[in-house]
This record gives C-alpha cells, structure tokens and sequence, in this order.
C-alpha cells in the first residue's frame, strides 16, 4: 500500500471571505471550494471536508475502503444542516480528493478544483472541470483560450448541494500514480491564475510544504481573482515503523466560525466531535 508525504496551503486572496477547505494526511489529498456567490459555501467546503478527513489517516470506519460511500455521506451532511438552517439551503461545493487504497490511488471529482500528476517533467492534469466553458470546449464551440476570458468560465454544472443526484456526477478515476511522484490538487484561484507551465516548473520545486508555498505566492502575483488553495504530496512506499503522519486541515475547515458551529451542530447533535476543526485560518 502506497503513503502520501503531504503539505496544504489557504488563503482568501482578494475576498473577504476563504469558502476553500482542505485536508491532508497519509492516505488523502482533499480540496473543496464553497461555490462562489452561494450563501454558506464556507459552510458546505468545511462540512464536506471534515467528514472526509477521517479517510486521510485511515480511521473512517465501516465503509472506508468504499471513498464513493464517504462522499455521498458527506453531501447528505450538506442537506441535513440546510435542513436545520433554512438560511444555508443554497450552499454547496466543489470536491477533487486523491486517495490511497490497497490497489494504488483514485481520483473522486466534482466540481471545478482540479487534480494533477507529476511524473517526472510530465504534468497531467487528472481532472475534467464540471463546467460550461469544458463542455463547449470538448464539443469544439470554444478554444481553451476563449475560455479562460469567457463570462460564464466560473459556472459549474456539477457540485454537491445535498441533493440525491449529486454523487450521480462524481468522476471515480483510477490514476496511474507510482512511488516518486507528486500529486497536487487545488482551487481555481490557482488554476485559472498560474500557467501550466508554471504549475509544472513550481509544483517540481522543492519539498511538497515548499512547493505549495510557491504555487500560492505565484497566484497572489496574479494578480489573484479568488482564494487559492493548494495541497502538494509526494507518493512513496511506507516504513515499517514509522510514526503516523500527521492530519492537517486548512481554509475554512480550519476557522470554527459561527454559521460553521451551528452547521456542525445540526449535523452532530451536542459538542463538536474532536478534530473536525483543529487548525486556525491561515
């Protein structure tokens, strides 16, 4: 079984606010972005993100080989706090998580954060957006070009808001990932910033903690459109003996603010459960 070496980096950029949320540890990489404009897209990122994170050190439970089962979890998550707070019905977020399991890694996606490999000089991106500019690029209407100035490049079809059909449209992708490369997935207030090239050149840089770094200081030199949100890991083989890796949490599941808590509380009834949110923003 595979291990993840992993860094993350957050920050909200030019808005008032960071909706990203992110995870890391041994067998997860996870980014989630509250959809922009949405009322309690923080809220929906943080929800989702926590209840994924236990998958990162590999202590779920019942259903952990089964990530798919975790995901749909985690958007019922969604529409049981929008049940309890009327307010926060409109929330929801994107979801692009690379995890290890017994047969390597695989790819979960929804939305528009996006998923890359680095194996050796070579950067593939591992994840199609979930938007209307991507359709009409496929379908040959749009250049990648036009797309990156189109007026509606931001608009997902696909995201998750609660509702019953949204695992329908997660993208479950089996990577051809190997020991020695390097993973990162990260919010489009880094992708639709940095050049390709750049991600490749600054994503080989370095340890993944100063990779990461350089991604995100790249995007503020933007100049920035959004939050950014980045989280680098190294594939290797595991140690026998080697301490546990340690979880670390960013962005907005990382600031226990108040609609946060009162999501949480209507989700989990009482105090909220240790480790859900550890870290403070940054």
């Amino acid at each position: 079984m595979l291990v993840l070496d992993g860094a993350a980096v957050s920050t909200r950029g030019p808005r008032p606010d960071n909706q990203d949320s992110a995870v890391t540890g041994p067998l997860l990489i996870a980014i989630a972005d509250g959809v922009g404009g949405n009322v309690g897209g923080a809220v929906a990122s943080s929800l989702v993100v926590s209840w994924m994170a236990p998958l990162a050190s590999g202590s779920a439970g019942e259903g952990a080989d089964d990530p798919v089962r975790v995901v749909a979890s985690a958007n019922e998550r969604i529409r049981a706090a929008y049940t309890e707070r009327p307010r926060l019905r409109t929330m929801a977020t994107t979801l692009t998580a690379m995890h290890v399991d017994a047969e390597g890694i695989v790819l979960l996606h929804i939305g528009d954060s996006r998923g890359f490999v680095l194996a050796g000089d070579e950067l593939t991106q591992v994840s199609t957006d979930h938007t209307l500019v991507q359709a009409l690029i496929d379908a040959g209407s749009l250049t990648p070009a036009e797309a990156r100035v189109h007026p509606q490049r931001s608009a997902v079809y696909a995201a998750m808001h609660g509702a019953d059909d949204d695992v329908a449209a997660l993208d479950v992708i089996r990577l051809d990932a190997r020991p020695g490369d390097r993973l990162m997935v990260c919010s489009d207030g880094l992708s639709d910033v940095v050049p390709p090239s750049t991600i490749r050149d600054l994503l080989a840089s370095g340890s993944p903690a100063q990779a990461a770094v350089a991604l995100r200081d790249a995007a503020l030199a933007g100049p920035p459109t959004d939050n950014i949100t980045v989280v680098v890991a190294d594939v290797r083989e595991p140690v026998a003996g080697e301490p546990a890796a340690r979880l670390l949490t960013v962005g907005a599941a990382g600031e226990l603010r108040e609609e946060t808590a009162e999501a949480l509380e209507a989700v989990w009834p009482g105090p909220v459960p240790v480790g859900l949110v550890q870290h403070r923003p940054r």
